[in-house]
């Protein structure tokens, strides 16, 4: 499941805009994701694997005048945001960013722009093209505008405690990753590799893809059912709707199309109760996560053939994926709760 959500996330950075025609509206096409990792975790490989693929850029400044860039003598030098135009941008421990970035981030998961004050003002508007986007300077400000979906990995466990950090967490999908003894031996053994199939990652942009009004009325009639983030936590289900749509609109993509159907919806919909799990802040190891995605009507025993465990060893991660409502059994096959 964590390779099938950054192909989406990068599938969406190529996404230009959805149309959701039940409430005539524009729905932000990008997915991002927050890990929550383990120390050791290995999320510096995966970044920098990611960008050898050219599928992502890996953001190592930790200040605005790095992210963003700046203007010197009438003339605009780009920072290293500049190289994520239709892309997945990867921020590594994001709680270690200097206040003003932190908010930044949350600028550009919102609006789609960077911006920073600069120190002179600025005589004439200045503008610059970059791939998927175009910088502005004007008066004393520069915004970069950019088309990018963004991972943000961190091993702190003070997240909430950090206001804009919090708000950016709720921006985000959500996964709280966990790493036992064995896990870590087998990382030691065979290293961090990313798995990305880019047969149906689009070459180029997509201009629009179309929610009809009957596909968002199946997603909002699952949503309508009881789910395990409280009632009282309206926003939470405002913005998860809205991820659902973009998993949709990455499945659609992903088959060619640009007008979402029902297999697209189904898709999505079994991100839904992960979706509310991450929120929650429940830890998942890798190995569980893998687990429930061939989770499709397997025994355990071809389920273990599937991940190369044990059976004994893979009853215990069923167990917990049961727990927490994300798979059920029928007969001695197992399936994701959808």
């Amino acid at each position: 499941m964590l390779e099938k959500l950054i192909k989406s996330a990068i599938v969406s950075s190529r996404i230009i805009k959805i149309y959701d025609e039940k409430l005539d509206r524009t729905v932000r096409p990008t997915l991002n994701i927050f890990i929550r990792k383990p120390f050791g975790f290995g999320f510096s490989t995966m970044a920098k694997e990611l960008e050898e693929k050219r599928l992502a850029n890996y953001v190592n400044d930790f200040t605005v005048a790095g992210i963003v860039g700046t203007v010197r003598q009438g003339r605009i030098y780009t920072g290293s945001l500049a190289n994520s135009g239709y892309r997945l941008t990867i921020f590594d421990e994001v709680m270690t960013l200097e206040n003003k970035a932190k908010k930044l981030l949350n600028e550009l998961t919102e609006q789609g722009t960077a911006t920073r004050s600069l120190q002179g003002y600025v005589e004439k508007r200045i503008e610059k093209a970059v791939t998927g986007g175009k910088y502005i300077a004007e008066e004393g400000k520069l915004t970069l505008q950019i088309h990018t979906a963004c991972i943000f990995g961190t091993a702190s466990e003070q997240i909430l405690q950090d206001t804009d950090i919090k708000m950016l967490f709720s921006r985000c999908f959500c996964l709280n990753l966990a790493m036992d003894k064995g896990e870590a031996v087998k990382l030691k053994k065979e290293g961090r590799r990313i798995r990305i199939d880019t047969k149906r990652i689009p070459e180029e942009p997509i201009d629009k893809v179309v929610l009809p009004e009957d596909m968002n009325d199946m997603l909002l009639e699952k949503i309508e059912e009881e789910g395990l983030v409280p009632e009282t936590e309206g926003g939470y289900y405002t913005r998860c709707h809205d991820d659902l749509i973009r998993l949709s609109a990455v499945h659609c993509v992903a088959r060619k199309d640009n007008t979402i159907n029902e297999k697209d919806v189904k898709f999505a919909l079994q991100f839904y109760n992960l979706h509310q799990v991450g929120y929650l802040g429940t830890q998942l190891s890798e190995v569980a996560l893998m687990i429930l995605d061939v989770c499709n009507g397997k025994t355990a025993q071809e389920i273990a053939e599937k991940v190369g465990l044990k059976k004994s060893q893979v009853y215990k991660y069923l167990n917990t994926l049961q727990n927490l409502n994300l798979i059920g059994k029928v007969g001695n096959k197992w399936t994701k709760r959808i």
